[in-house]
Parts: C-alpha cells; sequence; structure tokens
C-alpha cells in the first residue's frame, strides 16, 4: 500500500512537471511572497471512488493522495494548509465578487512571468509563491489563491486543481465554488469560465472539508472542447476582459 502511494504521488509530480510555461499572455513578473518553514504531516489517501456530482457542481470520489509539491508546499507554508469545514460556505457570485476574480486573474498573469521549474528551481516538480524570476502553472494559482483569501474569499472555495490538457500534458488552475457554478482561474488564459466549459480533463482538486486532503474528480472533462483555442492562449492579456459576470445558472 505505501508503494502504491508513492507511485501514485510521483505520477501526480510527472503529471505536472511541464505545467504552466506554454504561450503566455504577458511575461514579465514583479510578484514575491515571503517564505517560511516548518513540517506538515502526510494525509494517506483512501481507497477506490466512488463519483458524486450535485446539481452544476463537479463530480468528486474518494480521498487520493496530494501532489509531492503540494507536500512540500505545505512543509514550507504549514498556515494555507490548515483549516476544516464540516459545512463549507458556498458564496453568492455578486458583481463585486465577480470583479475580484477578474482582477485577481488577469494581475496574477499579466505580472508572472512563465518559467519551468527545472529551469527556475534546477527540479523538475517545486510549488512555491512566484518568485521575481517568474514560476510556473502552480505558483499562479497559489498566488490567486492567497490574494482572493486576503479579500475575504474562504479557503473552501478556492480550490487547487490538478488537470490535463487536451495534449496530454499536466496543468493546475484554481476553481472557485460559488452558488452559481464553479469557474475557472487559469494562467494560460484571461477569461473566466465554468469548469464544464474547459477542454480539460479532471484529475483531482482539494477537498472543500480541508486544504490538505485531495480527491479524485472522476472522468468528467469540459464540455466545450473550444473553450480555449490558440488563439485565446496567445491573446495578450491587456485586451479588453469580461466586466460582466455570466448570466447566472437556473
Amino acid at each position: 500500500m505505501y508503494l502504491l502511494r508513492i507511485t501514485a504521488g510521483l505520477a501526480g509530480a510527472l503529471l505536472l512537471a511541464a505545467c504552466g510555461t506554454g504561450p503566455a499572455d504577458v511575461p514579465g513578473s514583479t510578484a514575491t511572497i515571503s517564505e517560511f518553514s516548518s513540517d506538515v504531516p502526510y494525509v494517506a489517501p483512501s481507497t477506490a471512488p466512488t463519483f458524486i456530482a450535485r446539481g452544476n457542481a463537479m463530480p468528486v470520489g474518494a480521498e487520493t493522495s496530494p501532489p509531492f509539491g503540494f507536500v512540500g508546499f505545505c512543509q514550507r507554508h504549514p498556515s494555507d494548509c490548515v483549516g476544516s469545514s464540516t459545512r463549507p460556505a458556498t458564496l453568492a457570485l455578486t458583481d463585486n465578487r465577480w470583479n475580484q476574480l477578474q482582477q485577481i486573474n488577469r494581475q496574477v498573469n499579466k505580472s508572472v512571468a512563465p518559467v519551468e521549474d527545472a529551469d527556475l528551481y534546477n527540479t523538475p516538480e517545486w510549488w512555491a509563491y512566484p518568485s521575481a524570476s517568474g514560476g510556473d502553472c502552480e505558483d499562479y494559482v497559489l498566488l490567486k489563491r492567497r490574494l482572493l483569501m486576503e479579500r475575504g474569499w474562504p479557503a473552501d472555495s478556492l480550490l487547487i486543481s490538478v488537470v490535463k490538457e487536451p495534449s496530454g500534458a499536466g496543468h493546475a488552475v484554481l476553481l472557485v465554488v460559488t452558488a452559481e457554478g464553479e469557474y475557472v482561474l487559469d494562467n494560460k488564459t484571461r477569461h473566466i469560465r465554468l469548469w464544464q466549459e474547459t477542454p480539460y480533463t479532471w484529475v483531482k482538486r482539494q477537498s472543500r472539508h480541508h486544504p490538505y486532503v485531495w480527491v479524485r474528480t472522476g472522468d468528467g472533462r469540459g464540455g466545450k472542447s473550444a473553450a480555449l483555442d490558440e488563439h485565446d492562449l496567445m491573446a495578450p492579456i491587456s485586451e479588453p476582459i469580461e466586466t460582466l459576470r455570466p448570466a447566472l445558472l437556473s
């Protein structure tokens, strides 16, 4: 069993090894956050999943191993990996909150240069807040999550998620849970869309009940494979963004 856990974690690390360093909207980094170190215990995954979907929510299954890079991040940033919610709050997506999502997504995408961990840290996978030199996909996610929490968003609504791109490459995005749907903040695009409207295959994400626990996300993939086409990935972040939140789901 221990070997299986190690294998699963290693697979997750390899999946993300080259994430988020493709065509970026605007290079050039100005984002920095200090680091510190501590220890966090390992949380064992459980058995095979039974996927549950509620309305427009993403189907989730049993606990699984967190990515190796995330474990290391929690050792260095324990305060970002604690807390639990037996009844996670689901926020209404007000105009003000939608504008906050747009602002943070645009700000981080524009200010952080895409750089692979192998080039920045000389290791294939290292989760950290972006440095002055930039960061890769999970680094964007961590910073967006931190900035939204500073604006009052609860941690149980901001879920780090691992996906596969259509090419099979690993990637990380931030899933924002609201009463009107679950939206994706992505360093590859200025647009914020519902998870069903992305071209990704969803692999696993943080549990809403504890930030250190991860759950499987079924075999669900986005329903609109053209949501992020090549033109969209290459579009400058300085172009006009969507200022109005999408129509509420019925």
